[in-house]
């Protein structure tokens, strides 16, 4: 029974030596903050995320409709029916819209390394 209680009381005395100290007394607290405050912005990237490709298809949509009402003016501007200007700024918004619509994809669908 003697053997046994100082078996014990060796490892015990071995367990509050083996105990690490933290580098700083608010070690905890600050790495847990630090956790919740990059879970915050990761949070908001999605929601950013989700608010461009809300904003793409308004977009989108009220070009294609404003498109349209241009479309059957007879009107010039300079000299230059709207017809031939239409189609010079249909052409650049076409390639905003393309060069933006990967953008999206790459963010939305981009894996984390």
């Amino acid at each position: 029974m003697d053997k046994m209680h100082q078996e014990e009381k060796l490892i015990r005395n071995l367990m509050k030596h083996s105990l690490t100290k933290m580098p700083f007394d608010d070690f905890e607290a600050r790495m847990m903050d630090k956790i919740n405050q990059e879970k915050r912005q990761h949070e908001s990237v999605l929601n950013n995320i989700r608010f461009a490709w809300i904003f793409f298809f308004v977009g989108l949509f009220m070009g294609l409709a404003i498109t349209n009402m241009t479309a059957n003016l007879n009107v010039q501007l300079y000299g230059i029916p709207l017809k031939q200007v239409t189609l010079i700024i249909q052409i650049g918004i076409a390639l905003v819209l393309l060069v933006q619509f990967e953008k999206l994809l790459d963010l939305s669908f981009r894996k984390k390394i």
